[in-house]
């Protein structure tokens, strides 16, 4: 999961940070939110790579049943399960195809954005139709495009559509509904609060309030108390690198 780390911010870790904090853990996830807080403050390259290897391991935990977990950690010297197997299983628990052979930071912008347009696609039409007027799209051309569409949300139809400030919006603002609604309002509330004071592309087009209207859009049957863990850090990996690398650079990924 290394190949991530690039597309992350001292804001994002911490964010990260204290969605995987839980009292339920085995896992040390006071000492990732001090490593988080620690790099933010100051940034330093050695803060970072102390940070990195803690929230690794941390995400290889999550993935893992504690058995599994400190079995590895006691016969191979690492625990967990690996980062590529834990976003396969969230896609599988989401309902969505990912290329098991791509790249995981491919990997992870594929599953946010198609994540993303199947629960945009699960909506109803008056919802679906809020959601656009709400991005900005003209009432009749929203409503134009939703019964042309016959149902067909993928990227480069949204694309070819709206611009790709839109799209990128419409997947913030499905995969924002999405986290809030594992991980609960309130603890959504505050960070998202955090990440609107430090991360502004976060709040462009999208801010608090349909943030909040947005979680009853995005309902799905966990499996297991981890997975309100795993699937919302790997929605938010792949927000990151649609974040940096653009909805249309991902929607051109070789699929």
């Amino acid at each position: 999961m290394r190949t991530i780390f690039p597309y992350l911010g001292p804001a994002d870790y911490t964010f990260l940070a204290e969605v995987i904090r839980s009292p339920f853990n085995v896992h040390d996830d006071a000492l990732l939110v001090r490593r988080a807080a620690e790099y933010e403050q100051s940034e330093s390259e050695e803060a970072l790579v102390v940070l990195q290897a803690a929230f690794e391991d941390a995400i290889r935990y999550l993935g893992s049943s504690e058995l599994a977990y400190h079995y590895r950690r006691a016969t191979v010297g690492e625990g967990g399960v690996s980062f590529r197997l834990i976003v396969e299983d969230v896609a599988r628990v989401l309902g969505v195809r990912v290329r098991r052979t791509a790249p995981v930071d491919e990997m992870v912008a594929d599953l946010a954005a198609t994540y993303a347009t199947v629960a945009f696609g699960k909506m109803d039409r008056e919802s679906q139709q809020q959601m656009l007027t709400e991005l900005g799209i003209d009432h009749e051309q929203a409503a134009r495009f939703l019964r042309r569409s016959a149902g067909v949300f993928a990227i480069p139809v949204l694309l070819q559509a709206f611009n790709a400030v839109v799209v990128e919006a419409l997947i913030k603002r499905v995969i924002f509904g999405a986290i809030a609604r594992f991980i609960g309002s309130r603890l959504a509330g505050q960070l998202f609060a955090f990440l609107a004071g430090r991360l502004p592309w976060w709040v462009n087009w999208v801010g608090p309030v349909a943030w909040a209207g947005s979680i009853g859009w995005t309902a799905t049957d966990l499996q297991g108390p981890a997975y309100r863990k795993t699937v919302p850090v790997v929605l938010y990996l792949g927000l990151c690198v649609v974040r940096d690398r653009g909805i249309e650079a991902v929607s051109s990924f070789d699929r």
